[in-house]
């Protein structure tokens, strides 16, 4: 019994020193279960359709659901590259124009214009250059020309290292985007190998506990994927939601520059619940001002609109009634994921908050269920 229990107790140590250790050699298989996890009811929903007297082959469903799913991922960045690639072309276009538009002049307009502004406010403030013959007692401020002429040296000295930085890694790009493609294609196949024998894995899993404690790892599995699955795909959901509407309000409704890319920005940063949404905004709407206050304040109630459609009904309907836990519960989790790990945190903070709820509440009932039987 006690060999045993050490053999167990060695192997939960390798396994955690392979976790700890090996933590950027599991990045891709973490991403393969990832893959396996949203797409599994899919299959599942294939794999029992019938072909005659005989249902469709899992491997079969696995296959089809996946090479939908590149042609998708090949549609998007097709259609959606190109576009990306004018957009930033267009941003760089209209940064050097912005930067050339800031003559001495135009600078010293800005800073008189909000000197005027600030004295009215009763804060005075010497932002431009003193004028010849200006008398007076000298007021706190800084010089607006001297404080930009640096700031446009320093970004020209930025982009010229820059530059030479991008033209000496040429080669290392290239390597990069090979190994890239390779550890896209050896995701998809763990990916498919997982969902044409899901069984196996979970078997393997179950082997590292002793027997008597294979049950309670079953029931917290079922627990756990009851949970996560709604979770998971919700975020993703909430995040095509997001992005779609985003572009539809920029591109056709408003017709704002570089609609793509700030529709793209939203999808990702839909991936946080509720917080992500908000700071996507501030890109977004910044970008709308430039075409009038009046097209700006329309995008701001659009993305209101968006945000609204998505805090009380999206993220309270999809994650929290997936995950059976209250709302509120779901912004704690955000709020302290956030503050512990950064976005990464707040990107997993529901999915562990689940989890742990999940483990509560299992325990919970079986330590009621012993003290029922003990009275």
């Amino acid at each position: 019994m006690f060999a045993r229990r050490y053999a167990f107790v060695l192997l939960w140590l390798a396994v955690l020193g392979v976790i700890f250790f090996a933590a950027e050699i599991l990045a891709p298989f973490i991403g393969a279960v990832l893959i396996a996890y949203l797409l599994a009811p899919l299959v599942n929903r294939i794999a029992r359709l019938r072909l005659g007297k005989k249902s469709v082959p899992r491997w079969l469903a696995t296959v089809a659901v996946l090479l939908v799913l590149v042609g998708l991922v090949f549609l998007f960045f097709y259609f959606s590259l190109p576009r990306i690639g004018k957009e930033i072309g267009k941003l760089a276009r209209d940064g050097e124009k912005l930067l050339g538009s800031l003559t001495t002049e135009r600078i010293n307009q800005y800073a008189r214009d909000t000197e005027d502004w600030l004295r009215e406010k009763g804060i005075p403030v010497q932002i431009a250059a003193a004028e010849v013959g200006e008398s007076g007692p000298p007021r706190p401020g800084i010089d607006i020309r001297v404080a930009v002429k640096q700031s446009l040296a320093e970004i020209k000295e930025a982009l010229r290292e820059r530059l030479v930085e991008l033209l000496s890694v040429g080669p290392r790009f290239a390597a990069n985007a090979f190994r890239k493609i390779f550890m896209a294609f050896l995701i998809l196949m763990v990916a498919a190998f997982l969902l044409i024998d899901p069984v196996r894995p979970l078997r393997f899993l179950e082997s590292l506990f002793p027997p008597k404690y294979r049950p309670v790892f079953a029931e917290f599995l079922e627990q756990a994927d009851q949970g996560l699955a709604g979770v998971v795909r919700g975020q993703v959901l909430i995040c095509l939601v997001n992005g779609l509407l985003t572009f539809i309000g920029l591109y056709f409704v408003f017709g704002i520059k570089f609609a793509v890319m700030l529709s793209i920005l939203a999808a990702v940063m839909s991936l946080v619940p509720i917080f992500g949404s908000i700071l996507s905004s501030i890109p977004i709407v910044a970008i709308a001002i430039t075409n009038g206050l009046g097209t700006g304040f329309g995008v701001l109630g659009w993305i209101v609109g968006i945000h609204l459609l998505e805090a009380n009904f999206l993220n309270p309907k999809i994650m929290g009634t997936a995950a059976r836990i209250h709302p509120a519960l779901v912004v704690f989790a955000l709020v302290a994921g956030e503050h512990f790990y950064g976005i990464v945190g707040a990107l997993f903070a529901v999915p562990v908050a689940v989890i742990l709820i999940r483990v509560f509440t299992m325990y919970q009932k079986r330590a009621m269920a012993w003290h029922e039987e003990g009275t």
